[in-house]
Order: C-alpha cells, then structure tokens, then sequence
C-alpha cells in the first residue's frame, strides 16, 4: 500500500510562499505531525529554515540549532502528541520529483540519529516554477537484508490536502 501524507493548506500555502520568495535557490522546513497509522502521517504544523539558513542554487541547510528549538517548543506545545516527521525543499526549475544522492543521504542520515527518533522520515519535493510548483512527496525506512549492510528505501506517497 502506498503511504498517505496529510497536509494542511494553511502549510502548503506557506510552503508556496517560502518557495516563491527564495526562488533562485533553494529552500525548505520541517514537518511536525504524528502517524495516525503505520501508512498515513498528518502533517499539523511547519517550521521555516530559520533566520540563519544557507540557501544556494542547489543546496539549503537549514538553521539547525533555531529549527531544534522551534521543533522542541512545538512539541511541548501539542502535549507531545506532535513529533518531527521530516523535511520539504524546493528543487527550482526541476520538472523530475525524483530523490537526489543528496536527498537520499539526508534521509538516511536522520534515520540513522537517533535524537532525531525518526526511522520513517517524511520529504517533500517541491519542484517546479514560482506559482508553479508540483509536490513529490517520499517516506524513507532502512531495510537491513544482512548485520553488516542497510539499504535505503524510499516509497513515493500520496498527497491529500485537509483544512
């Protein structure tokens, strides 16, 4: 079955924002949200790059230290009910939603942090041109067929929009 991620036009809206702004360059955020089940994460809130993110023609990293408090603060604020989910960047004047080496290595790093406590990390691709960008969303899991060597696997997932 293939993954479901819910996301709230209000975060969309500003996604779309985001990206129009930074156009020539990349950018992004984080996910804040839950699984509702095994297959389905609700999307509930995004946290911007941050004042101090490094935004370049085919890069973004984001301002880690202000997201990590912005994330830590969310999640006190839902109760604890909210946790980091994954990522969204901008792919400017790509048409292909396809995961890079680069995409793949990010995910795989977060699954592999354990203070992140993500294993199925979420990310969205946004591609496209300003007031024209197309969601590609992916779910990443490792999968370790031998004790010495895990494989990434990334399955593109379905988008609905809610709110």
């Amino acid at each position: 079955m293939q993954p479901l991620v819910w996301l709230p036009r209000p975060v969309v809206h500003e996604m779309h924002l985001d990206a129009d702004k930074w156009y020539d360059d990349e950018t992004g955020g984080t996910f804040m949200g839950y699984w509702a089940d095994s297959n389905v994460a609700v999307v509930t809130a995004s946290i911007p790059g941050g004042p101090h993110a490094h935004r370049a023609r085919y890069s973004f990293v984001p301002d880690q230290e202000w997201q990590q408090s912005e994330i830590g603060r969310h999640y006190l604020q839902s109760a604890r009910l909210d946790t980091y989910l994954g990522d969204w960047h901008t792919h400017p004047n790509a048409a292909c939603g396809s995961l890079s080496c680069k995409d793949r290595a990010c995910l795989r790093k977060i699954v592999n942090t354990p203070s992140a406590r993500n294993v199925t990390p979420i990310m969205i691709l946004m591609c496209g041109n300003r007031q024209s960008w197309n969601l590609h969303a992916w779910v990443a899991r490792l999968r370790r067929p031998f004790i010495f060597y895990d494989q990434l696997i990334a399955a593109e997932a379905v988008v609905q929009f809610y709110g």
